[in-house]
């Protein structure tokens, strides 16, 4: 069976329970670049919150104005909400990129403090073009890298800060960095980042799941799976984050040992990648949203767009009957749906996508055999 998420190996899960405890440097080192601070988290959500207090004790001002793309992951605001931090949500275009027209129109009226660029599925969004508008009206620039293996051309190197969640690439319960370019500024993110309740995820959920997985017959998870099928219109419950901000140590002790292996997982995600992109073939009613060049180097999923929400919504069906774990994505921000002539392409894009996992541990036949869409044509 394919899964959403790469399986650890048996060595892997037995490196979480005992192993070597990097600092957060040590740790850090494939993802920084030069002399960046780094700070780990459980989760990339707490990084935007961090930031957010950050911003309040270096300007002496409450409420910071934190712009974020529409097209973003409501669940992952809520640590930032909490803050009181004012959001704001950017339109982006059919291609993801920001729409700078429009953006320039919204700072007339409410001008960013914090901005934030994301990188999304892998493909390198137009960091240039972010760090002039942010220079421009005086606002720090972050870049969301949470798909991003790594630092790469045009991902990591414009930002005043840059996140990136190894959980999401690595078969680790948990991990996200947080890099902070002035030596100055770090200073100060630490003493908030020391602020936060000194609780970590438990690893043992984690590791029972992926334990079964690994063990359980196929055909019985492939029909669990099948009977827990979400429809592709819902979102999962908005549900509270946890408060353990902390990156566990069984994710520090499994993430000390996946710096090394970065070539092969690129490696091995771009393959499935293009296989799939091969097997699949464009259509009028639907193509991949991303070409070989703009997937990057490690492709994070392989996004499928389709004409309307019917047809994306029958790909879903199709593929979750037969046992793919295809998916959809993002839980749209309230303020997001609530204003659909803003927001129209980044609705559009919820409604008109589905994702199939690329990841390191999925066996080629299989994946090819698991999303085929040769049937449903």
């Amino acid at each position: 069976m394919i899964t959403t998420v790469p399986l650890p190996s048996w060595r892997e899960l037995a490196t979480s329970l005992t192993g070597p405890m990097p600092n957060d440097d040590d740790l850090a080192r494939p993802w920084k670049r030069g002399t960046e601070s780094a700070f780990w988290f459980s989760r990339a959500a707490w990084a935007l919150k961090v930031l957010a207090i950050w911003w309040e004790g270096a300007t002496g001002r409450k409420e910071p104005i934190v712009w974020l793309p529409d097209y973003f992951c409501n669940q992952s605001t809520l640590p930032l909400r909490d803050t009181g931090a004012r959001l704001i949500f950017y339109p982006v275009g059919p291609d993801l990129e920001p729409k700078w027209d429009a953006c320039q129109t919204l700072a007339e009226i409410e001008k960013p403090d914090l901005f934030v660029l994301v990188h999304y599925f892998g493909k390198s969004a137009d960091g240039t073009k972010a760090r002039s508008f942010c220079d421009g009206v005086g606002a720090y620039l972050i870049e969301d890298a949470a798909h991003v293996l790594g630092p790469a051309d045009g991902i990591g190197g414009h930002g005043d800060f840059t996140f990136y969640s190894p959980y999401k690439i690595f078969p680790v319960p948990d991990g996200a960095v947080l890099l902070v370019r002035d030596r100055s500024v770090a200073e100060d993110v630490e003493a908030v980042v020391n602020a936060l309740p000194d609780a970590a995820p438990s690893p043992w959920q984690w590791r029972i799941k992926r334990f079964l997985q690994k063990i359980v017959p196929a055909p019985l998870l492939e029909k669990r799976a099948r009977t827990r099928r979400p429809n592709f219109k819902d979102d999962p419950p908005l549900a509270p984050i946890p408060a353990t901000p902390r990156l566990s140590a069984a994710a520090r002790r499994m993430l000390a040992t996946q710096g090394g292996r970065m070539a092969e997982i690129a490696a091995a995600r771009k393959t499935h990648t293009d296989a799939l992109r091969a097997q699949i073939k464009s259509s009028p009613e639907g193509r991949p949203l991303l070409n070989s060049a703009e997937a990057g180097a490690a492709p994070y999923r392989f996004p499928l767009i389709y004409s309307d929400q019917e047809r994306a919504a029958g790909l879903f069906n199709f593929l979750s009957e037969k046992g793919c774990p295809v998916e959809t994505w993002p839980d749209l921000p309230p303020e997001v749906i609530a204003q659909p002539e803003l927001h129209a392409d980044a609705i559009k894009l919820r409604r008109t996508m589905v994702f199939l996992p690329v990841h390191q541990s999925a066996e080629p036949d299989q994946l090819m055999e698991c999303c085929s869409v040769d049937e449903l044509a």
